[in-house]
């Protein structure tokens, strides 16, 4: 299980998630709140997309992703992060799509992230 309970409990904690895709001039670094992230199984991820136009493109010639997810204070000690790579595309029109929309109407897709491994990089 890669979203195990202690990641739960990290993207269950207010932050920044940052994550970077790889574009044509380079990385691509943009991030959201982590809680926004939706835990759709064990090792799937979704959020709103806004904007992320650059992200979308970049995704569609190649679907790598790494995202960063912390707790400054967590219940395992001081601090606990992660690094979440795996693949990612955004998906507009579906039913995943519309009910992140209901909840967040600026939401014009959603970016559905599937890890492939999970990296504890801090704590």
């Amino acid at each position: 299980m890669l979203l195990d309970a202690t990641v739960r409990a990290v993207l269950g904690t207010e932050g920044s998630a940052a994550f970077v895709t790889n574009g044509a001039d380079g990385p691509h670094l943009v991030a959201t709140w982590q809680s926004y992230l939706e835990i759709l199984d064990h090792e799937t991820l979704a959020f709103p997309a806004g904007g992320y136009r650059m992200t979308e493109a970049n995704l569609a010639r190649d679907p790598s992703i790494q995202m960063i997810i912390a707790d400054k204070r967590s219940p395992a000690g001081p601090a606990i992060g992660f690094r979440l790579t795996g693949t990612a595309e955004v998906q507009s029109g579906h039913a995943l799509h519309e009910r992140l929309k209901a909840k967040y109407p600026w939401c014009r897709g959603a970016l559905v992230m599937h890890v492939k491994q999970v990296e504890r990089i801090l704590g």
